[in-house]
């Protein structure tokens, strides 16, 4: 918490089945006066909310109002891949595996955008693959809020209300929510807190404008719970499946979700140390890693100003969670977790060496921002702000809009109509500012223009994260 400077953190450790440690450690807030941490403040966790969605699932297939291997088509007719071969063949497993030959963390921009959940999904249509299908893993978010909205179709019911049927209230977690305002009428919360360039914290309002992104993320980050129910959900996935006398997802369920279904990454990353095996993806949402002396579960997940992580041995039968309030707080959260498996194990690995290992496997499956790309300069756009603008369109995302104000151009994008400034950063490039970040953490994406000598002009958008594809749009005729 020193090195990374996290206002609060909250850790549960099961083992055989029972609640060894569950501790919270720091404040509510970066003020010093806020309430402190304990094992009943709620915190966002991301992308560990991934999990909750596959459990949600299995009850489901133990009830038999679906298979594994049903198409997707079949309890969600809306849905469509690229591809019409993958779009039959698209099964409810492989939304939960990351091997859909879709690129990495693909339609992001819809994320941070704040898209209804809708769209998200009916943007997938118009990815084209980038690789075989089932061959090669790549993180999305998209696959898994169809999940949700799968899991909707199959329960009839919202995926909030079922996933607090199925999971929340059979595992006694109380304080699991899946929405802001959920969260707005709960106390004890542990705000999400942005780093500033200056080095300094801004803890996220309760009402801050971009709060809904979460909500609308529904099965790849909205949950929001506390160290205490974490426990239970930690002693649910070790027994496996059963809380005390009742078995809420078959045994035989638990052992699919745990098992290996994709390869993320031979670890040829560390030649020197051969203990850290190969790393899978489960239909769980969990990394398997083939770890020595026993086999490792793990996830990590990042919220806005928030992080968390847990790590599972089932051949040990036990369990971490650690939940923080720190943008980067998934990254602080993984390390405690690595070192304690390592620590567990007395297996003496240097932290240097397990910090090594993790930013390599993140590399893989979590590149890191690329807020803006175009580095800001005080160049002049090559052409004159009116050939800039109009109507830019793109099947996914819709229209996008440039005009002139005040001198200056403003974008409008999507179907919220969110306004951002566009700032020149080169020839025929721009930077867009949206509004409502505080300054040091400015959400920002690079903008590119290309006028051909003939076609449509086009404006290429992004990317969001790491060295991912920009979404091209072509400016449509007045």
């Amino acid at each position: 918490m020193a090195e990374e400077r996290s206002p609060g953190m909250a850790i549960a450790i099961v083992k055989n089945d029972v609640p060894i440690y569950v501790k919270g450690f720091g404040h509510l807030s970066v003020d010093p006066s806020s309430p402190l941490v304990n094992e009943d403040t709620v915190f966002m966790i991301g992308s560990t909310s991934k999990a909750f969605a596959s459990a949600q699932l299995a009850v489901l297939a133990d009830q038999k109002r679906l298979a594994w291997t049903d198409p997707v088509r079949k309890h969600l007719p809306s849905f469509r891949m690229f591809d019409p071969w993958v779009n039959a063949q698209m099964q409810v497993e492989d939304l939960l595996c990351h091997r859909s030959g879709m690129n990495r963390y693909s339609l992001t921009m819809m994320e941070v955008l704040n898209y209804p959940t809708g769209e998200r999904i009916r943007g997938i249509r118009f990815q084209q693959p980038v690789t075989s299908f089932r061959t090669a893993f790549a993180y999305q978010n998209c696959m898994y809020i169809a999940a949700a909205k799968l899991a909707e179709a199959v329960a009839g019911k919202s995926w909030g209300e079922s996933l607090s049927e199925l999971i929340f209230g059979p595992l006694g977690m109380t304080r699991s929510v899946t929405t802001q305002a959920a969260v707005d009428a709960m106390e004890d919360v542990a705000p999400g807190h942005l780093r500033l360039s200056d080095g300094g914290l801004w803890p996220i309002p309760s009402h801050w404008i971009w709060n809904t992104i979460q909500d609308r993320s529904l099965a790849a980050a909205a949950v929001r719970t506390t160290a205490h129910d974490m426990a239970q959900w930690l002693r649910f996935q070790l027994s496996p499946g059963k809380l005390g006398d009742q078995q809420i997802v078959t045994e035989a369920n638990m052992r699919y979700l745990h098992a290996p279904r994709v390869l993320v990454a031979p670890w040829a990353h560390n030649t020197d140390s051969p203990s850290w095996g190969s790393v899978s993806y489960c239909c769980g949402a969990w990394n398997y890693w083939g770890l020595s002396p026993q086999p490792f579960l793990f996830h990590d997940g990042g919220a806005m100003g928030s992080g968390s992580a847990l790590g599972l041995v089932p051949g040990a039968d036990i369990g971490i969670a650690v939940l923080t309030n720190i943008e980067g707080g998934d990254y602080l959260a993984s390390k405690i977790v690595c070192r304690f498996y390592d620590l567990y194990f007395n297996r003496g690995t240097p932290p240097a060496e397990l910090e090594r290992n993790l930013v390599a496997l993140r590399g893989l499956a979590r590149p890191s921002s690329s807020r803006a790309s175009f580095p800001l300069s005080a160049q002049a756009s090559c052409r004159s702000l009116e050939d800039y603008c109009g109507v830019y369109s793109n099947p996914a995302y819709g229209r996008f809009i440039v005009r002139q104000s005040k001198g200056s151009l403003v974008i409008t994008m999507g179907p919220g109509k969110i306004r951002a400034n566009l700032v020149p950063a080169g020839p025929n490039a721009f930077t867009a500012y949206l509004s409502g970040y505080p300054k040091g953490y400015e959400m920002t994406f690079p903008m590119e223009f290309a006028f051909p000598s003939s076609g449509p002009a086009t404006l290429a958008v992004g990317p969001m994260v790491g060295p991912d594809p920009k979404e091209v749009f072509s400016r449509m005729d007045e």
